[in-house]
């Protein structure tokens, strides 16, 4: 950052302070424009980017939950199917507690667009992506300055697993952005106090309302006023003699909680239902979610429930770039010095954001998963404090005649661009060297949860191997992931895509597979044995297979089960036999097969089956 000396620009006098607030501007107008510029090449890029990516495993019930909710507005509240989703898009049955906003708005717009619907909502999801970079950097310049604020839109976009999450997350990252949105509108907000002008009174209320409309935890943001109030008392009380007079803070913030809480109903159904209760209702059952998913995390699979308090923690520390975490440090070297600072409530109001949820879910032991996609509404506060952590850093070293801080750290983020561009579009596998990197992630840690790399298996499949066939030929796929492969072949009509769990596959009828490491034992997953040797096609990540799509070796193991029905114990051996010819690696027929050998009293040939698998499931992680 350039450390010449800046030139104030004044502001109106803020009560909070008692003072005229003074926030600098780079005395260099260049930065205006860079700043300008890279907005602009980020927007670009993350439009461009997201035809690339594939359909996330929460898109295909948000989009039906978000057809639902238009049908309800335009019905004028006749048609209540939100309030009560089928079960094949509410499995859980929560659904209604989502604030529906974001999920109404891609409905909305998919009704005009001329793309496909999952394409038009990955757009939008970048979109929203790009906001939540666009106000952290608004903090950024409020708090910092232009060059700071350059240098978060970077850190933000080349942060891999938000910038994966950015493409096709319609959960997590349109909430993460009404929150931050939230945040610098109160930021601003309290700068007017205690006699805010209309425009902060409606930006405030607004964003915080969206917040609710998207998800229902933004009703954090309610006590997350008064924590802010909290912070400035103590730090111009106690550390910059100034005299706040909190009293006359009380009637505003109670306007914008009041109004802002109501407005968190207008686009969500429930919630419309009793504006009230049930708001608290929803808050209520979704944090204390009772699913549980079983989750790979070093080295065993466990239940989300049952995770370790270290999860969230080790998961963002393993799942995030150098420069992000060695800048939230510098942060933290620095926030007690930072302390009179003139800015010093807004950098603990935004450090406090970034670090309170993940502490609330560790003391709460809530139910997460997925690393920490649950509290990604963090991360624009925490890429504002690692910015923070390096701008203070470049001030340190200019005053000791070093001015390349700040050079430093863009140097730092070519490591993460370079991976962005080496997996791409598989960029929410990133993994630091904390975790061995990918090498030492893959079969350790979960990789590709969200199924994005399936697009890639589709679209091979599309290319290469159905044109093989006639339209009037049928075609049977089986996948693990199966509601997301049927949206990727709705318009081949001769593919039928079959639900098929990976243990029993062998004992299904289809001709090509589909199969994602999500939903493979953790053991075949390393030993690389879940990848028969008809396997036509890997989306890797260097070299890691993530999904892939085979033929079928043989249709002797069918054969054979349906001997074994008959109690043809022989006829089903055969079989058996023959298709391990075909597919030598697969642990699950060696296992039915030292079962019969060991029912018929042959456990020579039993141990030696079961010694072939203990032998395959012990090689190590596969890769290409």
């Amino acid at each position: 950052m350039s450390q010449k000396k800046n030139t104030p620009q004044a502001m109106p006098a803020s009560a909070v302070t008692g003072q005229t607030l003074v926030i600098p501007d780079v005395e260099n107008p260049i930065w205006s424009k860079v700043l300008m510029a890279s907005l602009v090449a980020v927007l670009i890029l993350m439009t461009v980017m997201s035809f690339s990516y594939g359909i996330s495993g929460d898109e295909i019930d948000m989009n039906e939950y978000g057809k639902a909710v238009l049908k309800f507005f335009t019905s004028f509240g006749s048609d209540k199917m939100v309030l009560d989703m089928p079960k094949d898009y509410n499995r859980d049955g929560v659904m209604q507690y989502y604030g529906g906003l974001f999920d109404m708005i891609c409905a909305l717009v998919n009704k005009v667009s001329p793309l496909n619907e999952f394409t038009t909502r990955h757009i939008l999801n970048a979109w929203a992506g790009f906001l939540a970079i666009f106000f952290a950097a608004k903090i950024c310049v409020r708090v910092f300055n232009k060059n700071a604020a350059t240098f978060c839109v970077w850190l933000m976009f080349l942060s891999p697993f938000f910038l994966g999450h950015a493409m096709n997350n319609p959960k997590d990252i349109p909430f993460a952005t009404a929150t931050i949105a939230s945040l610098y509108c109160i930021i601003r907000f309290f700068d007017h106090l205690p006699k805010p002008p209309v425009k902060w009174y409606v930006w405030t209320i607004l964003s915080i309302a969206v917040a609710i409309n998207v998800r229902v935890g933004g009703i954090l943001l309610i006590p997350y006023m008064v924590v802010f109030a909290v912070i400035i008392y103590i730090i111009k009380r106690f550390f910059q003699d100034e005299k706040p007079e909190p009293k006359t803070w009380i009637k505003p913030l109670v306007i914008v909680a009041v109004v802002g809480y109501l407005g968190g109903s207008l686009f969500w159904p429930f919630a419309l239902e009793n504006p009230i209760t049930n708001p608290l209702t929803a808050l209520s059952e979704m944090s204390n979610f009772k699913v549980n998913i079983g989750q790979l995390f070093e080295g065993t699979k466990v239940f989300s429930g049952e995770l370790p308090t270290n999860f969230l923690p080790k998961s963002f520390m393993i799942t995030n770039s150098y420069v992000l975490l060695i800048g939230i440090v510098l942060m933290v070297m620095f926030v007690w010095g930072v302390r009179k600072n003139k800015n010093a409530s807004i950098i603990y109001f935004i450090f406090f954001t970034g670090i309170f949820p993940m502490a609330y879910i560790m003391y709460t032991h809530a139910n997460v998963y997925h690393a920490w996609r649950h509290v990604l509404f963090m991360f624009p506060s925490m890429a504002i404090t690692a910015t923070g952590g390096w701008y203070f850093l470049s001030n340190y070293l200019a005053k000791r005649n070093f001015k390349y801080g700040m050079v430093i750290a863009a140097v730092l983020l070519l490591e993460p661009a370079y991976f962005i561009a080496a997996t791409f579009p598989n960029t929410i596998t990133y993994h630091n060297a904390f975790a061995g990197g990918i090498e030492g992630a893959y079969g350790n840690y979960e990789m590709d949860y969200y199924y994005n790399s399936l697009k890639q298996d589709a679209d091979w499949f599309k290319k290469n191997e159905l044109p093989k066939y006639k339209p009037t030929d049928t075609v049977i796929l089986a996948s693990n992931a199966a509601h997301i492969m049927i949206q990727y072949f709705k318009d081949n009509k001769n593919v039928k895509v079959l639900y098929v769990r990976y243990p029993e596959r062998d004992q299904k009828n289809w001709d090509y597979s589909v199969f994602h490491i999500a939903l493979i034992p953790e053991e075949e997953m390393r030993a690389g044995t879940w990848l028969p040797s008809s396997t036509l096609f890997k989306a890797t990540v260097k070299g890691y297979p993530l999904s892939a799509v085979a033929k079928r070796p043989s249709y002797d193991d069918i054969k054979g089960f349906d001997a074994l029905q008959r109690n043809q114990i022989d006829s089903s051996l055969a079989y058996f036999s023959a298709y391990m010819k075909a597919d030598p690696n697969n642990v699950d027929m060696m296992n039915v097969l030292a079962n019969i050998y060991h029912q018929l009293h042959r456990d020579d040939v039993a141990q030696q089956y079961k010694a072939q698998m203990d032998k395959l499931l012990s090689a190590g992680a596969g890769n290409d």
